[in-house]
């Protein structure tokens, strides 16, 4: 499977050259400009993107302690392989898995087979027109994905809950940043500190008055959550050949180099309440 201009038009990424030193994935054959990674990923090896993506886990349990899903409808906008879907779908009633790619609803569907959970429903379908009437969902979660915060609002129903999951704007690599940040021009020049990664730092809230989010209104403040999760691989060879893999060599000899099973996230729970 090849990107063609209009999958990525489709995924909502802007149609420009990555620049020299942006991210990529490490493909010698056929490589892909930095921004599309994890689309490139998780559309042909959806398999490797689904172990790869333990820091989603996190993510839906710490959600489960912010927001009540039970009996909620929910959309998953951008649901790739299903683990935010399947965390979801433990308290709610139905969760719709919106996702672009063929291949990754193919596998997401295989592996609800294999969980036998029958609440989630996957649907192949864009961001940019959410397959969804008006007014129809309790929650629309977003992880790790890019979002239209206005087809999100549309499909939402009064006071509906709009949550967005993932890094935090200074850590996008993890752990790794720090390791990353001198050679991939698109990361921030300033990082988070390597003690934010640590096992035991304290959690961060905060909540911030008002009315507009993402140029929708809102009710209410909005609550921003981070937190530290560290994901265990099991084993460092697999874990260095993951992570290098995806980030590069240098990641690569990161984990082998320190027989590292582990990767550390401080990750970030955005979450309001629509106004209608």
């Amino acid at each position: 499977m090849s990107f063609t201009q209009e999958d990525i038009t489709r995924s909502g990424y802007k149609l420009e050259a990555a620049p020299a030193g942006a991210w990529r994935v490490y493909d010698t054959k056929d490589p892909v400009p930095g921004y599309f990674q994890f689309d490139w990923l998780s559309s042909r090896h959806p398999d490797l993107y689904h172990r790869f993506a333990l820091s989603t886990d996190g993510l839906l349990a710490r959600l489960h302690t912010l927001v009540d899903l039970a009996g909620c409808d929910v959309v998953d906008i951008g649901a790739g392989t299903g683990r935010s879907a399947m965390g979801a779908a433990q308290k709610a009633n139905r969760v719709f898995a919106v996702e672009l790619y063929s291949s990754v609803v193919s596998f997401a569907k295989n592996q609800l087979m294999q969980s036998k959970i029958s609440n989630v429903h996957y649907i192949n379908g864009d961001r940019e027109l959410l397959p969804l009437p008006e007014n129809s969902m309790d929650v629309a979660i977003n992880a790790w994905a890019e979002l239209n915060p206005h087809e999100a609002y549309r499909v939402l129903k009064p006071q509906g809950y709009l949550i967005q999951m993932g890094g935090i704007p200074d850590g996008l690599c993890g752990e790794l940043t720090a390791e990353l940040v001198a050679d991939y021009a698109w990361l921030p020049a300033e990082c988070a500190s390597a003690e934010v990664y640590a096992p035991g730092y304290p959690d961060t809230t905060l909540t911030v008055d008002n009315a507009i989010w993402n140029g929708i209104p809102v009710a209410g403040p909005i609550q921003i959550t981070q937190f530290t999760y560290v994901a265990d691989y099991g084993d460092y060879l697999e874990a260095a050949a993951m992570m290098g893999r995806l980030y590069g060599p240098k990641a690569y000899h990161y984990f082998w180099a320190r027989k590292q099973t582990t990767f550390a996230w401080r990750l970030q729970i955005i979450l309001g309440q629509v106004s209608k």
